[in-house]
């Protein structure tokens, strides 16, 4: 006999109306029990009803996990009602499907997580399975800060490059021979100079006809001469004033570095921070922030990079010199550029978050119209934070170290856009409710 093979048909969960499709990913978001897949727990008669965790057919918000903690807690049960249809016929989730969400569903971000990659958002999956590192970083760096406060030694003063350059750019010690300008009758006896005010003045008079020449050779000639009188601002000022350019920048770069170190370590980080801009322009970032971090200037050598698209190595030399608010810096700048040159919300909102900005990944979830996205994203982060709470011991440090992670920086109940946030996505939930009423069930 020829027998027939019918294919078996797989829920899939994306070809259904979009209010019915949305409406299941609500609630899978929320949580609801397995057994409202299961087809046969709620066909039985009335005699099997006091099998436990099964609801009455009237009750049924009885089937979620926990009672809605965002929105209007009606909705559930309404669009349980909706989707009834679709469940009864076993074309919302496969049997494979339901005992994976059983094993995630009382997991937040886990649920949130499996809900995205059933509609095809596996960026969106990812970013939820992430989440949990991102806060944690967070709240361990915001401990670890209040911890070492007392600890850091002073400050390093900030360079006032204003001064410095006005100052390298001044004479210096080119008129310490202006004492005895008369000592030596022009002629001869200069050739017989041999005291250091005297060589010093001839020195001098030899400096402006350098000025007045021209050409890469008078300016090695009057660079030379200001080495020689001991005037090394002037000349480490003179080298810097080297175009990139030229084809005598590398070595006037290496001498004004060497030179500068000679004088003060301030004037060494100028000469390093004016060379690096140079080699910038030339396209030469990597070189450029290898001399900045020869000096310590972490936070320049990152935006540098940055400034050149190298966003990944930026974010690497951030991390490995960089604490506190610097860094948080480095990663706030990388987040916006995620968002709005790549647009990948998912990868940007990582971002925000280890930054620290949590107030700044709730607006991209508002710009980009994500109601029901951005009420998760804050009852998840608040889970977490509740979690990372608990798991602090219980002596006096610990209850002080409490007090400096209490509130999440941006999600703090009061805040307008959180408030916001809740409105929205109760008017959200009421206008899908509307939308999958009106919207007839598929039919076989």
């Amino acid at each position: 006999m020829k027998e027939r093979f019918r294919p078996v048909p797989l829920p899939s969960p994306v070809l259904l109306p979009t209010p019915h499709a949305l409406a299941l990913r609500m609630i899978l978001q929320l949580g609801v029990r397995p057994s409202w897949f299961d087809t046969f727990s709620t066909t039985m008669s009335e005699g099997h009803s006091h099998i436990p965790g099964t609801p009455s057919a009237g009750d049924l918000r009885g089937y979620m996990i926990d009672s809605p903690r965002v929105g209007d807690s009606a909705v559930p049960e309404m669009i349980l009602k909706v989707l009834e249809a679709y469940r009864k016929e076993g074309c919302l989730l496969d049997d494979g499907r339901v005992r994976l969400y059983a094993k995630v569903v009382q997991n937040s971000t886990l649920r949130l997580a499996f809900a995205a990659a059933i509609f095809g958002e596996s960026m969106e999956a990812l970013f939820w399975l992430q989440l949990p590192h991102a806060l944690n970083h967070l709240m361990n760096k915001l401990i670890n800060k209040s911890q070492q406060k007392g600890q850091h030694a002073a400050p390093t003063p900030e360079i006032d490059e204003a001064s410095m350059l006005s100052r390298i750019s001044s004479k210096g010690k080119s008129a310490a021979g202006s004492g005895r300008k008369n000592v030596l009758v022009s002629g001869q006896l200069k050739l017989m100079a041999f005291e250091q005010q005297e060589l010093w003045q001839c020195a001098n008079e030899r400096i402006p006809w350098h000025e007045k020449l021209e050409g890469e050779e008078a300016i090695q000639n009057r660079v030379h001469e200001l080495v020689t009188i001991g005037n090394l601002e002037a000349a480490v000022s003179l080298l810097l004033s080297t175009s990139p350019e030229s084809s005598y920048f590398y070595v006037n770069a290496l001498r004004a570095v060497a030179l500068s170190s000679a004088v003060s370590s301030s004037l060494l980080e100028l000469a390093v921070k004016v060379v690096a801009a140079n080699m910038v322009r030339n396209d030469r970032s990597m070189s450029g922030t290898h001399l900045l971090c020869a000096v310590g200037r972490y936070q320049e050598a990152c935006s540098q990079l940055q400034d050149a698209g190298l966003w990944t190595d930026a974010a690497t030399l951030a991390a490995t010199h960089l604490k506190g608010s610097d860094y948080a810096r480095v990663l706030q700048r990388w987040a916006e550029h995620v968002l709005h040159a790549e647009h990948n919300i998912w990868r940007a909102l990582i971002l925000y978050v280890a930054a620290g900005a949590l107030q700044e990944a709730l607006t991209a979830l508002r710009q980009a119209q994500l109601p029901d996205t951005a009420a998760m994203f804050i009852l998840v982060c608040r889970e977490i934070h509740a979690e990372f709470l608990s798991r602090l011991d219980s002596d006096e440090e610990a209850t002080s170290l409490k007090d400096n992670v209490l509130n999440l920086p941006g999600l703090n109940p009061a805040n307008e856009d959180v408030i916001a946030v809740g409105e929205y996505f109760g008017q959200y939930q009421r206008k899908l409710v509307h939308l999958c009423m009106d919207s007839q069930p598929y039919a076989d």
